[in-house]
């Protein structure tokens, strides 16, 4: 995909992995099966199967994406984009929050797909049987995600308490004030998110972490890795023409989603300033 348009393009090449033994790299492995699917594979069959719902039902010009489908193919873009940032910044696909999120932000965003095909979802069409394919691939993967995950990521939290871990830093050293709307809202929000986590995890020894705590401090990573790299005065291919900027449209859409993601207040100017740069990104 890039950070430019919807076509995820494989940093890491390579089919499959194949191991003899139970676990490989944090990922469950189904005895007999082919063995776990990294990260950036799963990237590529979500990519694949927006491409191929976009290919059916045609941009905003065609008339047959409504608000619910349109919303839903942007926000597939969107997790595809969190996903790629996400393996970019935080030590690609062995990284545990990589291997915690990829799967489920990813299922959640393809399976929000089947909006946009409506009737035509179950259907023997090729691209409705392509889209199942595609989707099932990412059902597995996010049901055969690892237990070990888990720990890796308590002990990431270990980090956080000693101050070693990425957030332990602000997520961007541009003043809130500074930035363009609607950042200020979206990283405030996550800034004081980030404040509330590392200070339960300086209260709680690695064992005690649960779930819940360690599955915020994989979506506060993927916020992270969105953050770093972009500056404000960031300017894109497509900027000149959309909104807000293809770039700023982009980190917006992904900070909102991962702020709903953690129960954070955002306000509806928040949500939606956005949306329409990033549906024609999607289907550009």
């Amino acid at each position: 995909m890039g950070t430019d348009d919807r076509r995820v393009r494989v940093a890491e090449g390579g089919g499959p992995a194949r191991t003899g033994g139970a676990r490989s790299n944090g990922l469950r492995v189904v005895p007999g099966g082919l063995g776990p699917l990294e990260p950036r594979r799963l990237v590529e069959h979500a990519e694949a199967a927006l491409e191929v719902v976009v290919g059916a039902v045609g941009g905003p010009a065609t008339g047959r994406l409504g608000r619910v489908p349109s919303d839903a193919v942007g926000a597939c873009y969107l997790d595809l984009w969190i996903c790629d940032r996400l393996l970019r910044h935080d030590g690609g696909g062995r990284s545990a929050a990589a291997q915690c999120l990829v799967p489920l932000l990813l299922l959640e965003g393809v399976g929000g797909l089947a909006a946009a095909l409506g009737a035509g979802l179950h259907r023997p069409e090729p691209a409705a049987v392509e889209y199942r394919r595609r989707r099932r691939v990412l059902v597995r993967a996010a049901r055969e995600r690892s237990p070990q995950v888990w720990g890796r990521l308590a002990r990431r939290m270990d980090r956080l308490a000693a101050g070693e871990d990425r957030l332990a830093h602000p997520l961007t050293a541009v003043r809130h004030r500074a930035l363009p709307r609607p950042l200020p809202e979206l990283v405030g929000g996550l800034e004081e998110e980030r404040h509330r986590l590392a200070a339960a995890a300086a209260r709680e020894p690695a064992a005690d972490v649960r779930y819940g705590p360690a599955e915020r401090y994989a979506l506060l990573t993927a916020a992270a890795a969105c953050v770093d790299g972009w500056q404000p005065r960031d300017t894109g291919v497509h900027d000149a023409t959309l909104g807000i900027g293809a770039r700023r449209a982009r980190l917006c859409g992904a900070l909102c989603r991962l702020s709903v993601r953690l129960d954070l207040p955002v306000s509806e100017a928040a949500r939606t300033a956005w949306r329409a740069d990033v549906l024609r990104c999607a289907v550009a």
